[in-house]
């Protein structure tokens, strides 16, 4: 299907651009979204004798985008959510509940704007990608974490508390691990006292006595 692209798509082309894509992808989002529109007669004509003006408004979108990127003060957006110990989530986290998160903040979007190239189903600390336009995005952090304790941990260490290694086949979190030591290594340093130890002292000859006797 040939369209027009009304505004740059990320590796399709730049606005004005005659593009062949297939039509699912047109019907479904391009044209939706108000990307393109079919490169009819009646289309073309129309583009080409509002390009300058499409062109202005695009150039002012633009700018009003990247003054709105420089004001952007939160570098991070925090999450809670219901996880294992392996830290998979009870549920996933989905463009939306990024979107709101990100409004909530104070910089208001819609999911759209929220770029992900695959489901978050873990735990998670890491760079995703906010379109303001085209030609303009930004980068954030997004944690997710199971709690807001756990997230000044994944922040402070800079990744999610997470081993992906496989030990006696078990996979735990980096938390867990470290509790589980911390609590091995007491119980190994603990003291002995009397209930701990009980010693039986057996006199030379006792036993043999006792076995004769029972026969």
């Amino acid at each position: 299907m040939e369209i027009i692209l009304l505004e740059r798509v990320e590796k399709l082309g730049q606005m004005g651009d005659l593009v062949t894509v297939k039509s699912g992808y047109a019907r479904n989002y391009l044209l939706p979204q108000g990307k393109a529109v079919f490169a009819s007669k009646d289309n073309i004509k129309e583009f080409d004798d509002r390009k300058v003006q499409l062109e202005g408004e695009n150039i002012a979108k633009k700018k009003e985008a990247e003054s709105l990127a420089k004001s952007v003060s939160f570098k991070e957006v925090v999450l809670i959510r219901a996880a294992s110990e392996a830290g998979q989530l009870y549920g996933s986290v989905s463009a939306k509940d990024i979107s709101n998160q990100v409004s909530s903040a104070g910089l208001n979007i819609n999911k759209n704007q929220v770029i992900l190239n695959k489901a978050l189903k873990s735990l998670s600390y890491e760079d995703i990608t906010i379109k303001l336009h085209p030609e303009v995005s930004i980068k954030i952090k997004l944690n997710i974490a199971r709690s807001t304790e756990e997230a000044k941990e994944q922040n402070k260490s800079g990744k999610a508390l997470i081993s992906t290694e496989i030990t006696g086949g078990d996979i735990r979190s980096e938390r867990a691990q470290k509790d589980a030591k911390r609590f091995i290594k007491k119980e190994e340093t603990k003291t002995p006292n009397d209930n701990d130890i009980k010693e039986v002292i057996v006199e030379p000859g006792l036993q043999e006595k006792d076995n004769a006797e029972s026969i």
